[in-house]
């Protein structure tokens, strides 16, 4: 148990670290235009409070005010057919993007009257939480012009430990017979016991979006008999808590789990939190976390989606 405990601090400090440094996850370039992508699909499915989140500027004062100037250009829910980014660039911690949408026009009862072209122009700032949009155009907008806004983040208990990760792997050995993880652990698998993950009347969210903020990271391989882990992280980049979040995933015969379902509970803004899945092989071979579908309320709605399958090969 006290090995154990030290190798469960190890991988907090390392995961931690990758958080930070930004080893998990896309290209600056590809960062920057799903940034764009989410904020325009929000806006097209009249859920201005998720545009809101992946913005921090003076054009729009509150989500509601993103759908009155999207109006005021004739672009209502629903409107937006097609969306293509023509021009990325990227300076440092600024970028630009040029996007094209091509548009329906919709008369009062719901009706296609017509369709049109529409330019958008995003500039965005690099942070803490990832790409920021900080200014929304109908005009072009110039890079020269970019002026970096000071955007701050909740810090939370992973930020101080990415922070302090020498001295804390250091004493971690210090603390060891403490069990204060294994202790919470065991209160936590109780608590989950009787509960359910509920994906009804829930919005499908697309797992590119998803995977900005979900994280899946499984040990590098297993023994059989011996058990293994599947951390699963998440990171509340938007400016309100993710309420009752959730996973659930399929396992096969040839694995036991202790729980398929983990409850996250609430994810306040700017927070990391980490829930672990905990298997034990049967056989060798390839162990698989299939279907690991999310689920959380946000804002008042709830919205559900499904990540890619993880794999982990058995010895």
């Amino acid at each position: 148990m006290k090995h154990r405990f030290a190798y469960i601090v190890f991988i907090l400090v390392l995961a931690s670290v990758i958080f930070q440094s930004g080893c998990i996850g896309a290209s600056p370039d590809e960062s920057v235009e799903s940034t764009v992508m989410d904020f325009l699909n929000a806006v097209n499915a009249d859920d201005p409070g998720m545009a809101f989140s992946l913005y921090q500027g003076k054009d729009f004062l509150a989500p509601a005010s993103i759908t009155m100037i999207f109006k005021n250009k004739d672009i209502q829910a629903g409107g937006i057919r097609e969306i293509n980014i023509t021009s990325t660039e990227v300076s440092g911690n600024l970028a630009l993007v040029e996007t094209e949408c091509m548009v329906s026009s919709m008369d009062l009862s719901g009706k296609d009257k017509g369709s049109f072209s529409i330019p958008i122009y995003f500039k965005l700032q690099d942070s803490e939480v990832g790409w920021i949009i900080t200014r929304v155009s109908f005009i072009p907008l110039e890079m020269g012009a970019a002026s970096e806004l000071t955007i701050e983040v909740k810090r939370t208990v992973i930020d101080d430990i990415a922070d302090n990760a020498g001295v804390i792997f250091g004493s971690s050995f210090l603390m060891l017979g403490s069990g204060v993880y294994l202790n919470k652990k065991d209160k936590d698998k109780k608590k989950g016991q009787n509960r359910v993950v509920d994906t009804s009347n829930a919005t499908e969210l697309p797992k590119d979006a998803l995977s900005q903020y979900v994280k899946l990271v499984p040990a590098q391989q297993g023994s059989v008999g011996n058990k293994m882990t599947v951390d699963v992280w998440v990171k509340n980049f938007a400016q309100q808590p993710y309420v009752n979040f959730a996973l659930k995933a399929k396992f096969g015969n040839t694995v036991d789990v202790e729980d398929a379902n983990l409850f996250f509970d609430n994810i306040s803004p700017g927070e990391t939190a980490k829930r672990t899945w905990v298997l034990k092989p049967k056989i060798a071979g390839w162990v698989a976390v299939e279907e690991p579908t999310v689920v959380f309320e946000y804002m008042g709605n709830r919205y559900a989606g499904v990540l890619d399958p993880v794999w982990i090969q058995v010895r």
